[in-house]
């Protein structure tokens, strides 16, 4: 079942390796995640980007917090955020003493959130592309419905252009882990980017979803929510949503 999720390119490779359905669940990725996200140049100043955007008076919700990039630092900082990360082997590099900030929940399943204060959202990374377009629509609509308070969330995202230049080109990198090997590619219906994380032992595999400036503006219309471009470029994209700017 899970060989359509598996490059042509590693099919016999895996018959040797541990296959992990979902990269994030699992500790050798979830460093490696962490090691090379530190290395993204698209992110380098986005942490500076967000801070624009609230105080530390505001209650600010991090969508996907992952290793702590992020939030680390506002909290240490002491801003007035928390986060939502439903894998342990991810949230165990949050600071230990804003671990109580990080409630274990999906995006599909902000309904469950504790709180209703929320004034700003922020999901960094391109992680929205973890998200289908109707599941972020959902959110959205539940944002809406449960924070009273929500002025606008910020999110960046890889356009198609970023995938398509290295659909199924395998590439590397070295870290201290050791090497691995990585690769983009559609699946039958072209609906979904999967993605593959090799090392010596194991294969991880993540699905995306392609966002576009056209999808993001088209949903936000559709929902009454303001759009504006923050950063924009070939491949990468940065945008803010207003909320309640029709009402």
């Amino acid at each position: 079942m899970l060989n359509e999720f598996i490059h042509k390119k590693f099919q016999r490779r895996a018959e040797q390796l541990e296959v992990i359905d979902n990269l994030y669940n699992d500790t050798t990725f979830s460093e490696y995640y962490r090691l090379i996200i530190e290395q993204d140049s698209l992110l380098e100043n986005d942490l500076d980007i967000y801070k624009r955007y609230f105080d530390k008076t505001m209650p600010v919700l991090e969508i996907g917090s992952g290793t702590g990039r992020i939030f680390n630092p506002l909290f240490q900082a002491g801003y007035d955020v928390y986060g939502i990360e439903p894998f342990e082997e991810m949230s165990q590099y949050i600071d230990e003493n804003g671990r109580d900030r990080i409630y274990p929940l999906t995006l599909q399943e902000i309904e469950s959130l504790p709180k209703n204060n929320i004034e700003v959202i922020i999901i960094p990374a391109t992680s929205v592309s973890l998200f289908s377009l109707s599941d972020f629509e959902y959110f959205l609509e539940s944002i809406k419905r449960q924070q009273p308070f929500i002025k606008r969330i910020i999110f960046d995202f890889l356009k198609e252009d970023f995938f398509l230049d290295s659909m199924d080109s395998i590439q590397s990198h070295t870290l201290g882990l050791g090497k691995f090997y990585y690769v983009n590619f559609f699946d039958q219906s072209r609906e979904k980017i999967i993605y593959n994380l090799a090392n010596s032992e194991k294969l991880g595999i993540s699905v995306k979803y392609a966002y576009s400036h056209t999808s993001v503006k088209i949903l936000f219309e559709k929902l009454g929510i303001g759009f504006n471009v923050i950063s924009d470029s070939n491949c990468y994209t940065m945008v803010e949503g207003v909320f309640h700017e029709k009402e």
